[in-house]
């Protein structure tokens, strides 16, 4: 019997070993970045359905929605799953600041990311579904802040690394071209031709967006890079490049309020909200622009799964 014991509790403690491990890294999702750091990444579709892949099929409720939504179940992670708090704050009164590094850039995804994060902001479920991720004293809002654009007039590059990023935003700060705010997320869109690295991984070939944070002037600055999604492994059949921008805009936003630095994730799987939902049943929200499900953890007033309007 104790032999039994032992055994059982050994065995426990290497399933609850890989389960950390996974939920640290896992190469597709979660990624070592420059300095070793994990950080967090959308995959592009083929990598993620090659990871582990699930049909997004409508949950049996009657009939089929709950609550006025379209409920589909996760299409990552455990079914139905659940998403824990790990202690970590979630962003209140969250903004969004576009971030374009040249204006070539610019005249093609401007207008319409703009557009997109305006009609984002009190969206349902869009941006309402993540208000069920707020804590004690530390309310999400269904408001999303659009801080004014920033154009650059930079040359695109070769590649561009993370630690490139932080360095340019860095710099931005620094001259008083944007101001450094620990509720704004900057979202930075890279230019087309320029390759985004991330540790080993590289846009198109690993990625099609990720979020991270580091440290400026002793404040946490939370940001998102999307590369010029034009390439075959982050173009889905029937989108354009601006629909696939704002896909995965809608992705980082909401994982960058809801998981900034180790908040709400999945501990069986280290999926965060948007993780579960991404890549199936996209949908086009009030003013057209193509946008992802959220997963709702059932807590008070939601249904669990995947929510469409």
């Amino acid at each position: 019997m104790r032999k039994s014991i032992l055994f059982s509790a050994a065995l426990a403690l290497v399933f609850a070993a890989t389960a950390f491990a996974q939920a640290q890294e896992d190469g597709t999702w979660r990624v070592r970045g420059d300095n070793g750091e994990i950080v967090h990444v959308l995959p592009d579709p083929a990598s993620a359905e090659a990871f582990e892949h699930r049909f997004g099929g409508v949950q049996p409720q009657t009939p089929g929605h709950a609550n006025g939504y379209s409920v589909f179940s996760p299409s990552y992670g455990a079914n139905p799953g659940q998403l824990d708090d790990h202690g970590g704050a979630v962003v209140s009164n969250a903004a969004f600041q576009p971030i374009f590094y040249n204006s070539a850039t610019a005249a093609v995804l401007q207008s319409g990311i703009d557009a997109m994060v305006n009609n984002f902001s009190n969206s349902d479920p869009g941006m309402k579904v993540i208000t069920q991720y707020s804590k004690g004293g530390n309310a999400i809002s269904a408001s999303l802040g659009h801080t004014g654009d920033f154009v650059d007039n930079k040359a695109a590059p070769r590649r561009i690394s993370d630690s490139g990023v932080q360095s340019y935003l860095s710099g931005l700060f620094g001259a008083g071209s944007i101001t450094a705010n620990t509720s704004t997320v900057y979202g930075v869109y890279l230019p087309q031709g320029t390759i985004s690295t991330l540790g080993h991984a590289r846009s198109c070939s690993n990625y099609c967006g990720y979020h991270s944070s580091y440290t400026y002037n002793g404040q946490t600055i939370l940001y998102a890079v999307f590369p010029y999604d034009d390439c075959s492994g982050c173009l889905l059949s029937g989108k354009t490049v601006l629909n696939m921008e704002t896909i995965v805009t809608s992705h980082e936003i909401r994982e960058a309020i809801t998981d900034p630095v180790n908040a709400w994730w999945e501990s069986s799987s280290g999926y965060e909200a948007d993780d579960k939902c991404a890549w199936h049943n996209l949908y086009q929200q009030t003013g057209g622009a193509w946008v992802q499900p959220e997963y709702s953890n059932a807590l008070p007033g939601w249904p669990r799964g995947c929510l469409t309007p």
